[in-house]
């Protein structure tokens, strides 16, 4: 809830920058070295798989160093055109993945199976599409694209437990709302989230502001409050922009506007937020489209067995090896029935 405070050990936790560094680095280590040493193998017996080019390289040093890296344009137009067309009409026919759509406008927990499109949008900060990798062709060979991969386990060091693909439309609204507002993902293992935009990022649009260096867990970067730790209702108890420019000057930001068909890779782990509209309330505003996918690092007595993506049977048997490895958490459909279109 807005306004909540954190409980009083994290509170403490987080009022000594060197006591927190220390903390969130030991369960960086575990994850990665201890609970994600199975995962780390995969990736060493499989080299040949996962060799990158240059341009995979420096993707993969730009997340190390500054915990975000940008392809402009990566994928083409006519290609992102499509995906986007077919989305678009998805969306606007109502399959919707409820379980993943959310709301922050309002308080109250309701059903969103009788709401039109332009109620969804009027009240939601993120809609999801139901079963994206099942409905739209083109989208798997995006989702699963080799570069992609390759820049996943070169950074991670590992084939992640966790390979969600979700295809997500973000509104905007009239003040910022949880993801809009500055925040971590997460303390104890690595959270990488990798976008593919389906159109133009710009103002307007609703691009990512990240904080570069801010993922290292030093002890600068673990010196920004939480609103909530502060005791203040604001900023959906995240960080307040004040607060992150009392470390990371704002002309340190970086703001990712780009191109359609771009990747957007961050370190979840740093300071970062997004969708960020410069102009809160702006009727020009539009709502951004976007292909993502979020992998994480083993956590610390988290099990993951369940299924996160569907696909056609002939889809995986058309997958590579290198595909196949990332495909752990899908479940493989023999016979896929056709949607129902509402309205």
């Amino acid at each position: 809830m807005r306004g909540a405070q954190s409980p009083f050990f994290v509170r403490a936790v987080r009022t000594r920058p060197h006591l927190y560094s220390a903390i969130c680095k030991a369960r960086l280590l575990y994850s990665r070295r201890i609970a994600g040493v199975g995962a780390r193998r995969l990736v060493e017996k499989n080299r040949s798989l996962f060799r990158m080019t240059g341009l995979e390289a420096k993707q993969v040093e730009s997340l190390r160093s500054h915990g975000y890296a940008l392809v402009p344009g990566f994928f083409p137009a006519n290609l992102i055109d499509r995906i986007y067309a077919q989305a678009d009409s998805m969306f606007r026919n109502l399959q919707i993945d409820l379980g993943r759509a959310y709301s922050v406008q309002t308080g109250e927990r309701r059903s969103l199976e009788h709401l039109s499109y332009d109620e969804l949008a009027a009240t939601e900060k993120m809609i999801a599409l139901r079963d994206p990798l099942l409905h739209i062709p083109e989208l798997l060979g995006v989702a699963f694209n080799e570069s992609i991969l390759k820049i996943a386990a070169g950074f991670l060091g590992c084939v992640p437990p966790l390979y969600r693909v979700t295809l997500v439309r973000d509104f905007p609204h009239n003040r910022p709302l949880h993801s809009s507002n500055f925040h971590k993902d997460n303390d104890e293992s690595d959270s990488l989230q990798i976008f593919i935009y389906l159109v133009d990022i710009d103002d307007t649009r609703g691009p990512l502001v990240y904080v570069p260096g801010s993922n290292h867990y030093d002890v600068r970067s673990c010196r920004p409050r939480l609103s909530r730790d502060l005791g203040i209702a604001a900023n959906d108890g995240r960080l307040s922009d004040e607060e992150v420019e009392r470390v990371y000057p704002r002309s340190s930001w970086a703001v990712l506007r780009t191109v359609q068909g771009s990747i957007a890779a961050i370190h979840g782990n740093g300071i970062h937020k997004g969708p960020a509209w410069t102009r809160p309330g702006d009727p020009n505003n539009k709502p951004r489209t976007a292909i993502k996918l979020d992998l994480h690092g083993h956590k610390a007595g988290v099990v993951r067995d369940g299924k996160e993506n569907r696909i056609r049977r002939a889809d995986f048997d058309r997958m590579s090896e290198l595909q196949r490895l990332f495909a752990h958490a899908t479940l493989v459909e023999d016979q896929v029935p056709v949607p129902a279109l509402a309205g």
